[in-house]
């Protein structure tokens, strides 16, 4: 089996972002197919920068990295896979949060953003390509 999930995460003023997902068959692998960031205000010349979102739904894994201005980077094609050890689970809320260029956590004051993002749970049964 195979689903698309679309991810919305609300980043004005928090840092991590929470969002439910259920899935309703074990899952051996998750594919990012899209990711895109849209600034809620204009980000100020010179600090634009390139966050990496991180979830605890990949074991701190990177999921995407955007660029903080959607004036120049509305939309990214991704191609960022996770394989867990052996499926998994998911059902619960999981945690997302945006990182910069040095790993550290970006302080929920300095963000105004929104993500979405287009995540492909794979089942067991789907063949790995």
């Amino acid at each position: 089996m195979k689903v698309n999930k679309a991810i919305y995460l609300d980043f004005t003023g928090n840092n991590p972002a929470e969002f439910y997902i259920n899935v309703n068959f074990p899952v051996k692998s998750i594919h990012v197919k899209s990711a895109c960031l849209t600034s809620i205000t204009a980000i100020v010349a010179g600090t634009e920068i390139y966050y990496t979102l991180v979830s605890d739904l990949t074991n701190g894994e990177p999921i995407a990295q955007l660029y903080n201005s959607s004036a120049y980077s509305a939309n990214q094609f991704c191609d960022v896979s996770f394989q867990p050890y052996k499926p998994i689970n998911v059902n619960g809320r999981y945690k997302f949060t945006i990182n910069n260029a040095l790993g550290d956590m970006v302080s929920a004051s300095l963000i105004d953003c929104v993500i979405s993002m287009i995540l492909e749970f794979n089942g067991i049964d789907t063949p790995n390509i």
